[in-house]
């Protein structure tokens, strides 16, 4: 193999392996009874921040703050996490969602998600 062909591909693979570890965590969703839910995500040493940004049955207009809107910078249970108490889901209801996490002082955003009940 040729040392420009190998080089070539040396590079390819890193850029792939910095992709796949440049992403937000995708966000874990938890409804609470009676009412109340919380949204997640591991809290990896390199995490320094997890926003979410969330509406209820109406679609995310890009990146608006949305209904729910919240900077999560404290770690608790191995966990950074959003908590909404207040709010009654029900089945058939979605959440549209996006979240952003900086992570070693690079930002990365989960877009265009959506979570249904």
């Amino acid at each position: 193999m040729s040392l420009k062909i190998f080089l070539f591909a040396c590079m390819v693979f890193a850029l792939t392996l910095n992709e796949v570890v440049s992403q937000a965590p995708p966000a874990e969703f938890r409804v609470k009874q009676p009412r109340g839910f919380e949204v997640s995500i591991p809290a990896d040493p390199d995490i320094e921040l997890f926003a979410f940004h969330g509406k209820l049955n109406e679609p995310m207009d890009g990146l608006e703050a949305g209904m729910w809107s919240a900077d999560i910078t404290r770690r608790k249970n191995g966990r950074f996490t959003f908590t909404d108490r207040a709010t009654k889901l029900k089945r058939g209801d979605v959440i549209y969602f996006w979240t952003y996490v900086l992570r070693d002082g690079r930002g990365f955003r989960q877009d265009n998600g959506e979570f249904h009940v």
